[in-house]
């Protein structure tokens, strides 16, 4: 037997109209390409192999956020480009970040200049934001660009040098359709955010404040736009004991490493896959010889937390494990510990704002015959700390890729082209707004 009614038939209808999730009521927000638009699209069209040439120069420069020299090298290349597009152009001073360390084994961080581009501009605000270092030091063996088909391969082809080819040739279609004139952009170009952006935070922050919208030119990975990032902080912590003969006089000395290895296995039990909150100690050094009890050791730890307040229990956490002394009965205070913390980015949480900057890319996405997804990360990026502070941000504008931090990086050539057009068409609207 069925049952209808007209009353029933209608909330049928309301409930089939209902957009299934909070992401799709704005997607087809978007009226049509306009005649303008498609003549600057067509621009782009014919400038691949401009930028491909680009990002085979900016590859092959080592930039790794240790070396100032390469990071230098890169910042001058697209002060002299946006500069000729009429932005002005500010230096801004990178900093030393000092942090404990064993005798011998100075990690201070001298941090390159930073690079601030304006126009100035009425109407909507918007702050681009891409960054010059990689985490490839001049060590590596992974140092040079090299293309397959429609693939490329080197260090930052995707994180993010290809991002920064993007940003550019958008700005430089602009330009050439007149569309940069009367406009309010601002770019903010850092050479330190692999390392947590830990000099250039204050700028950022303060440029957030004084924008409409922030758009950021990392991967877009498998093509998808990023909605929603972990937290991020770092700590270092340096172990000092006492050093003695490993053979004639063992028991005299207190071993910093042994020290170490226990505070490791607290730090990396603070790991909950269901909280999703992850720690790793990334890096370990100490001792001076085998024969000799290491008077000191050191380590560098990675924290992610989706959830600000697991952030600071985190950080409360790592002070217990180095307040405590695991290693020996009794503590003569002779086995001490230094440390340094840094929640460095914040989780990025949407909001109804950010999420309409999403769709809206989206929405533009599929006017332009690109289909984009969304996805959530555990990566972090300079557009956590602007959304942290109310700036709706956009951070996955930049090349397909995949494999960053690792030798098999590797981004897609015919995404330079469709990711420029992207942003062309975003820029264009977003300012009009």
């Amino acid at each position: 037997m069925q049952f209808y009614s007209p009353l029933l038939s209608l909330l049928l209808w309301l409930v089939l109209m209902l957009p299934s999730s909070p992401l799709q009521a704005a997607e087809d927000i978007e009226p049509a390409l306009t005649s303008a638009e498609l003549q600057t699209i067509d621009w782009l069209n014919g400038q691949e192999q401009n930028m491909l040439d680009l990002l085979e120069r900016l590859t092959n420069i080592n930039s790794g956020s240790l070396n100032k020299a390469g990071v230098d090298e890169l910042a001058a290349i697209f002060r002299q480009e946006l500069r000729q597009l009429g932005f002005s152009i500010t230096t801004l001073p990178g900093d030393v970040i000092a942090m404990p360390s064993c005798p011998g084994s100075d990690y201070d961080i001298d941090v390159a200049d930073h690079t601030l581009a304006a126009r100035r501009g009425t109407g909507t605000r918007l702050l681009l934001m891409g960054h010059l270092d990689t985490v490839f030091p001049t060590t590596s063996p992974f140092q040079s660009f090299r293309r397959e088909g429609d693939m490329v391969y080197g260090p930052g082809v995707a994180d993010m040098q290809g991002g920064l080819v993007v940003m550019l040739y958008a700005l430089k279609a602009l330009a050439e359709s007149g569309d940069l004139d009367g406009k309010a952009i601002t770019i903010l170009l850092n050479s330190d955010e692999e390392i947590g952006s830990l000099s250039s935070r204050k700028y950022l922050e303060e440029q957030a404040r004084r924008h409409d919208y922030g758009l950021v030119y990392e991967s877009s990975g498998n093509d998808s736009l990023v909605r929603q990032r972990k937290g991020l902080g770092q700590a270092r912590f340096v172990i000092h004991g006492r050093a003695s003969h490993a053979g004639g006089a063992h028991q005299e000395g207190r071993s910093a490493i042994k020290e170490l290895a226990y505070k490791i296995v607290e730090i990396e039990n603070m790991t909950d896959y269901e909280s999703g909150v992850t720690v790793n100690v990334g890096v370990i050094s100490g001792g001076e010889a085998r024969n000799t009890i290491a008077p000191c050791a050191e380590a560098f730890v990675d924290l992610r937390y989706p959830e600000p307040q697991q952030g600071l229990d985190a950080v409360d956490q790592f002070e217990d494990i180095f307040a405590n002394l695991y290693s020996y009965p009794v503590d003569s205070g002779e086995i001490t510990t230094e440390s340094w913390t840094n929640l460095h980015r914040p989780p990025k949480i949407p909001t109804e704002e950010s999420d309409y900057l999403l769709e809206k890319t989206r929405a533009i996405g599929r006017l332009l015959g690109q289909e984009l997804g969304v996805r959530d990360s555990g990566g972090g990026t300079d557009g956590s700390l602007t959304q942290a502070l109310g700036l709706p941000t956009l951070d996955s504008l930049g090349i397909a890729g995949s494999g960053a931090h690792s030798d098999r990086e590797q981004a897609r050539v015919s995404s330079l082209v469709e990711r420029a057009k992207l942003s062309v068409v975003l820029i264009r609207r977003l300012t009009a707004e």
